[in-house]
């Protein structure tokens, strides 16, 4: 999902750099430790616990606490879940469940034990080593085949689902160390009943990895996540970025000129035949690419030929294993000593003030192993619950009625501002400043209730906003409010010199 930019490897797989996280109950859920962290969502390494030592290792991503009052955030992670939901396939992450808790809103997947592609040749550029080809068309392969099965997905009437992944990318790419290959963050993928609705040329995605059409803000189709697929591929055959330059506008133009090199021309032990597969998904037109994800895979399945993916996948897990030897082992360290204490709490039960669903199970059986006094214990309770009432009827008819206190009536309601970009600004409300402003956040608990007022929010170099907001009684209103940069002013011309 945008917004997330992992410490070292993505939300589904674990990485080799941790904080001092503590583990923490969320829900039904157990923290276990933080994996990846950014300007929109957080992600956790988690687990569950169930009757008879049944436990489940799994990722929780949730939105930042301050942003899920923001809409178009809610309704990009609400459209992650149901798209992603619907996809069932071996090479795209699953997810297991949505909600809310604590205010934040979350999403539960699938573990992957591993490392996304970018981690992977971040690893090898630091050892100097390139990844062999037939690494590489495999992982392209296999990302080829859940794209496939994502751009023909249907629904249970067997109408198109019309996705579109929009952001295939190193990060999105995990490798786990057994080789399996899968696909995340359909976060701003496109598709057919959506909430969020990109606008028209507004672009979404990583810059360096559009297609042509994409970086033009006009309509993708699936042959956008081919030549982004064919990204991917050409980086992991050369070990360098294809299009990233020191701006976005650079990086752009480069893309829409798609004047590609072959990987050969940087890594001469690319085969001539894989030369040419990738040059086809980099194409600049869309329809001089292969038509579909299942052609392009078929291309790299012919290429593996005589060996299958399934040899592939061996052999890049032992590839995998000694790259990442160590940090495979203290990660499971990390994970052993987290769930000991996830345990524990679990064991401990929820803290005071806190209520928890509890299975009758284990009441059933205390019963059980009794049978001959149940009977008699159950008719006691009976008899103390009948005098225990009958007593306390008595000593209310006999006291008088209390008066109701009067009911509080709110006045007031709550204002919490989104200032983005998060600079230092000043805000008023009815020309009254109120502050301060910690991080693009500020909440204000006295707000008149049901009436306009005036609110503006200044800041240098930038634009003053100014709005009219009206908050309900006892209610708090979030408001996004998006400055805008002041143009630059130009230099007044010099005086022409007067004529002789």
């Amino acid at each position: 999902m945008p917004g997330v930019q992992p410490d070292t490897s993505r939300p589904a797989g674990s990485s080799g750099i941790r904080t001092n996280f503590q583990p923490e109950r969320f829900g039904r859920y157990y923290l276990l430790d933080r994996v990846a962290t950014g300007g929109m969502a957080e992600v956790f390494r988690a687990k569950t616990f169930s009757e008879a030592g049944f436990e489940k290792l799994l990722v929780i991503k949730r939105i930042l606490q301050h942003l899920s009052g923001n809409e178009e955030f809610v309704e990009m992670f609400i459209d992650e879940a149901k798209i992603s939901s619907e996809l069932h396939h071996p090479n795209i992450v699953q997810i297991y469940d949505f909600g809310r808790e604590r205010d934040n809103y979350y999403i539960a997947m699938e573990y992957v034990e591993g490392r996304d592609v970018k981690n992977i040749l971040r690893r090898l550029a630091e050892r100097r080593r390139v990844m062999p080809p037939e690494y590489a068309a495999y992982i392209a392969h296999e990302v080829a085949r859940g794209l496939d099965y994502a751009h023909t997905k249907t629904n249970l009437r067997g109408e198109p689902m019309n996705i579109v992944h929009r952001d295939v990318s190193p990060s999105n790419v995990l490798v786990g160390f057994r080789g399996d290959v899968k696909l995340a963050d359909f976060g701003i993928a496109k598709a057919e009943n959506t909430l969020y609705d990109t606008k028209a040329g507004v672009l979404k995605g990583k810059f360096e990895y559009m297609s042509p059409e994409q970086a033009r803000g006009e309509e993708v189709t699936p042959r956008s996540d081919v030549f982004s697929a064919g990204i991917v591929l050409h980086e992991m055959l050369t070990g360098r970025r294809l299009f990233k330059t020191d701006s976005d506008v650079k990086t752009l133009e480069r893309i829409k000129a798609a004047d590609v090199r072959p990987p050969s021309a940087v890594n001469p032990s690319v085969p001539r035949r894989l030369d040419e597969i990738v040059m086809r998904a980099l194409a600049r037109d869309p329809a001089d690419r292969f038509p579909d994800a299942r052609a392009f895979q078929a291309a790299l399945h012919d290429f593996l030929a005589p060996a299958t993916p399934d040899v592939v996948r061996e052999s890049l897990s032992f590839f995998l294993g000694e790259l990442f030897e160590e940090d495979i082992l203290a990660d499971r360290q990390r994970l052993e000593a987290a769930t000991a204490l996830a345990q524990q709490m679990h064991e401990e039960g929820p803290p005071p003030g806190e209520r928890e669903w509890e299975s009758a199970t284990g009441a059933s059986a205390t019963l059980a192993t009794r049978p001959a006094r149940w009977p008699m214990l159950l008719a006691g309770v009976i008899l103390a619950l009948i005098v225990a009432v009958a007593a306390l009827l008595l000593v209310l008819r006999l006291q008088p009625e209390p008066a109701a206190p009067p009911a509080e009536v709110a006045t007031t309601g709550q204002l919490h501002l989104l200032v983005r970009p998060a600079v230092a600004a000043r805000v008023f409300l009815d020309g009254q400043e109120i502050g301060p402003l910690e991080d693009g956040s500020l909440v204000w608990n006295d707000v008149p209730a049901d009436t306009d007022v005036k609110l503006r929010v200044e800041a240098d170099g930038y634009e003053p906003f100014e709005d009219t907001v009206r908050v309900a009684a006892g209610e708090r209103l979030r408001l996004p409010v998006r400055l805008q940069e002041k143009p630059e002013e130009q230099p007044a011309p010099a005086p022409a010199e007067e004529a002789k």
